[in-house]
């Protein structure tokens, strides 16, 4: 069995957030600190936070700023800043997670380009780290017309909402989790001018600094994903050196927890978190 919960907590600023916790039914071996893509929430993620369960792991998760039930305009953030912040204050504040206990930072999608931010500017407080598809560079090249849009109106209109130009067929390939995508009224296509532009160039700059990445990581591409680059992810592997395992899942569309394999994923993860212990 699996206990989940879900609750409220305060940003910094006052924004209000929500947060979800999947607790196994004895006392948790490790805990796993989640966090969603763009344009998703935290809720999407239950099948894969129950697997981990079982297996004795914490899961605990929240909505970014902007996404699904917590508060802000759809899509959008300050900075990164801002995120990095919120991310700290869940992980030590509000998800009252048992800090001695060994604890791994798990990022999808925009969540993957968080979770290495954040695990670059805080190092020494977690035992791990989980890449899922990270954004360092989209699969597609994004219309020129919006880039430079973008960059341009972000000093004088950053809060604008674009379209986040995600494809949902790309996302995986059951039809089902498709559907339900575009029906889950928590779902959004929407990113700022702003956030959209500081979100591409962020991507660049965590590739250049991947050579100080100086913990466990494991960096996880399905090849087929359309969305976010997978080459990208082998670069970053590269540059970071032997502290970086990277695992290419052959013919995976972009969300790895939803393909057919999925428990394969899964269980890549949990063995590998039992070998950083």
């Amino acid at each position: 069995m699996t206990t989940h919960s879900e609750t409220q907590w305060q940003a910094c600023d006052g924004n209000p957030m929500h947060a979800v916790r999947w607790l196994p039914d004895s006392e948790p071996k490790m805990v796993m600190c989640l966090i969603h893509g763009l344009g998703e929430h935290s809720g999407r993620y239950s099948k894969m936070a129950e697997h981990y369960a079982s297996f004795g792991i914490e899961v605990v998760s929240f909505d970014l700023r902007g996404h699904g039930k917590s508060g802000g305009q759809r899509g959008h953030s300050d900075d990164f800043a801002q995120l990095m912040k919120d991310i700290g204050r869940f992980l030590y504040q509000a998800s009252k997670i048992d800090t001695s206990k060994p604890h791994f930072i798990y990022g999808h999608s925009l969540g993957g380009t968080l979770a290495i931010k954040y695990a670059l500017t805080h190092p020494g407080e977690y035992s791990g780290v989980i890449l899922s598809a990270p954004m360092f560079k989209p699969a597609f090249e994004p219309p020129k017309w919006k880039v430079t849009l973008g960059r341009y109106i972000q000093s004088i209109w950053p809060t604008l909402s674009l379209s986040n130009e995600v494809d949902r067929n790309d996302l995986c390939r059951d039809k089902t989790l498709i559907e339900a995508h575009k029906k889950d009224p928590l779902n959004h296509d929407r990113i700022s001018a702003k956030f959209g532009t500081q979100l591409l160039e962020e991507g660049e700059r965590l590739i250049e600094e991947a050579s100080h990445v100086d913990f466990p990581l494991l960096l996880m591409h399905g090849d087929a994903d359309g969305l976010t680059c997978h080459q990208a992810s082998t670069v970053f592997s590269e540059c970071a050196g032997d502290q970086c395992t990277l695992k290419i899942w052959p013919d995976f569309y972009h969300e790895l927890h939803h393909e057919s394999g999925k428990e394969d994923v899964f269980n890549y993860c949990i063995d590998w978190m039992k070998r950083q212990l």
